[in-house]
């Protein structure tokens, strides 16, 4: 992008005995401008007027260009105007303008009668935006490009064009219209993530800094109050509650699965098909899946291999009455009683229900 100033127009800013006029043409009509010089822009007002308006700020008309030449040094380069508005009108760029009292009166009394602009161009010269515009006697020769740093000979510049080809991760042989496509890219980028943020579009590196660092602490801070909040600790409770339930739950099946394997292996034993010494035998096989109605099934099968004992009763060494009872009968009123008693919240083994049944017979 380069700086230019410019004046293929020449603009008498006062008629005899008159104020200098309160609107002054910035731009003549486009798209094509030359300078007397041979010099070619193209002008699209929208764009200009855009730029303008989205800087927000008003713009100097100094003496001679002094902000471009005299500013940049240190120098004093007071302003002799203020441009406010900017306005297209039937393809020129006008400007409304604020006259400075010791400015006003030195074009009222001609001592200036051209104004020049100052603005930003591409290299192929399209007008970007307009910088101000300077108060100039001799418009013919301002018109070399003014910019705020020194020209460089055109192969430091084509050096400055590969830098900065590299930097955007561009080929060394990238164009200008390469580079700044990828300047339109990343400024896209910057104000897509102000527009995530929530700031102005405009906003600078610092800005968008300073966005992300409140977004974090907010963030920090929404978090700390969640996990101080009375719903997180009743969230924790519920989740420990939840814990113990599951473990009492299991614990609960397991027994329910354990009452259920000494029922089988107490009918087992006492209809004389399992001996007391392979009854840990048959309940390692009842603890696998499925393991409790393949033993079942296979009890079925089995025969009697000896005399119906007494459910474990190791003592048990007469025959009584009771031991006439039949074995299944006996299993199905023990198994009636351990039921009625489960019902009382009382828990009885098969033994203990054998026992008292065969007590209660006798």
């Amino acid at each position: 992008m380069n700086t230019a100033s410019a004046t293929a127009f020449f603009t008498d800013l006062a008629s005899e005995g008159k104020t200098p006029p309160e609107w002054v043409e910035l731009f003549p009509k486009g798209p094509h401008l030359k300078a007397r010089d041979g010099r070619e822009w193209t002008l699209e007002p929208a764009r200009v007027v855009s730029a303008f308006a989205r800087e927000q700020v008003p713009l100097a008309i100094d003496y001679e260009h002094g902000q471009a030449l005299l500013a940049a040094e240190g120098r004093e380069a007071p302003a002799a105007a203020w441009i406010t508005k900017v306005e297209e009108r039937d393809g020129a760029v006008w400007g409304k303008v604020e006259w400075t009292k010791s400015a006003a009166a030195k074009v009222s009394a001609k001592e200036y009668r051209f104004l020049s602009p100052d603005f930003d161009h591409t290299r192929d010269g399209l007008i970007l935006k307009l910088n101000g515009a300077g108060l100039v006697n001799r418009p013919a020769l301002v018109m070399t490009a003014l910019s705020r740093n020194k020209p460089q000979p055109p192969e430091n510049n084509d050096m400055s064009l590969k830098a900065i080809a590299a930097k955007l991760g561009l080929k060394d042989d990238a164009d200008e219209k390469a580079v700044l496509a990828a300047l339109d890219e990343r400024d896209g980028h910057r104000k897509a993530l102000c527009a995530n943020l929530k700031i102005d579009e405009a906003s600078d590196a610092q800005a968008i800094a300073s966005a992300v660092t409140k977004l974090q602490g907010d963030t920090e801070t929404a978090l700390a109050a969640v996990k101080a909040s009375p719903a997180a600790a009743d969230v924790a409770a519920l989740k420990t509650t939840l814990a113990d339930t599951q473990t009492a739950l299991a614990a609960l099946q397991k027994k329910d699965a354990d009452r259920e394997v000494d029922a089988a292996l107490d009918a087992a034993a006492a209809a004389g098909k399992i001996t007391p010494a392979s009854r840990e035998t048959y309940r390692a096989m009842c603890a696998v899946d499925g393991g409790l109605e393949r033993f079942k099934a296979l009890a079925a099968t089995l025969p009697v291999i000896c005399e119906p004992t007494g459910l474990n009763n190791a003592s048990a060494s007469t025959r009584t009455a009771e031991d006439d009872l039949n074995p299944k009968a006996l299993a199905g009123m023990a198994r009636k009683y351990q039921d009625d008693q489960a019902a009382l919240g009382v828990t009885v083994s098969m033994s203990e229900a054998v026992e008292h049944v065969k007590a209660a017979k006798a």
